[in-house]
């Protein structure tokens, strides 16, 4: 029997070990990383992190590997309220008014050079805070690995939370809200609650980050003097990312914990700007 394998960061509120059952599992998962946290609905509180960090491979066969080692253990097959947000640059925004749901795929297709539809699955998701539909695929392999080793799940885009989290804190007319990620970054304007922009770009160094970003900073008119960056995510303050942003951008900061929900002091390790997705889950049903 293969062993599971080990998380690199594990946190949890063993006042809550019998009770896992009645929870919500709330998961973020990416082709190099798988991150999930327990939610009391009642208390409105997170009582745990965990966090497996996969091989840095081309495509998902890696993640497929540890995914068919972590699914079958215990918290993930008592749940009844299971939530995974899929992270990848495969989605687009469409708006509410001109939302079809046969043309998922073309909506996808327009934004998105696809050459293989039928190793993908579509889906959409709705948005509570915006007139918008978040429209993204899915490898086939992956959605069919899911509906073999978990129970009923609810399957979004990592963007959604984002998204919501931002409909429900709004943002000035200045600031941009900066998401990183190990391998991609999104950028997010929307200014006093209108949805501007909202993209992923992939990045290998700090230069194509910085790149990226001051070219998005040129479309949408924003002076880099006047502009605020809210960063959030994996970053950190003495990294090459965050020195290079300081360096071209007057104001910067890193973002807050979830409002209106309490976390457990066993959390108290993590910063408050990082799992800007996984921790506003809740946000999302």
């Amino acid at each position: 029997m293969a062993l599971t394998p080990t998380p690199q960061l594990r946190f949890f509120d063993e006042r809550y070990g019998g009770k896992i059952a009645q929870l919500k599992h709330f998961v973020v998962l990416s082709r190099i990383q798988l991150t999930s946290a327990f939610f009391d609905d009642q208390s409105q509180t997170y009582l745990s992190y965990e966090q497996f960090d996969f091989k840095k491979e081309g495509d998902w066969v890696d993640a497929l590997r540890n995914l068919e080692k972590i699914l079958p253990s215990p918290e993930y097959q008592t749940q009844k309220d299971i939530q995974i947000c899929l992270s990848n640059s495969l989605y687009t925004l469409v708006p509410q008014a001109l939302f079809d749901e046969k043309e998922v795929e073309s909506y996808l297709s327009f934004n998105h050079p696809i050459e293989e539809n039928n190793q993908l699955k579509f889906h959409f998701t709705k948005l509570e805070s915006f007139d918008a539909v978040v429209v993204f695929a899915i490898p086939r392999g992956l959605e069919f690995l899911l509906k073999a080793k978990l129970p009923p799940h609810q399957l979004l885009h990592f963007s959604s939370p984002i998204l919501e989290a931002i409909g429900l804190n709004k943002l000035n007319d200045n600031e941009l809200l900066i998401n990183v990620q190990r391998e991609q970054f999104e950028v997010i304007y929307a200014p006093n609650g209108k949805l501007n922009f909202f993209n992923s770009f992939q990045y290998q160094s700090k230069e194509d980050f910085i790149y990226y970003l001051l070219y998005v900073m040129e479309q949408l008119k924003l002076e880099r003097e006047k502009s605020k960056l809210i960063l959030v995510g994996e970053i950190e303050k003495n990294s090459a990312i965050y020195k290079i942003l300081y360096t071209y951008i007057e104001e910067v900061s890193f973002g807050e914990k979830a409002k209106n929900v309490q976390f457990s002091a066993v959390l108290g390790e993590l910063n408050n700007h990082s799992n800007f997705s996984l921790f506003n889950q809740h946000l999302c049903g």
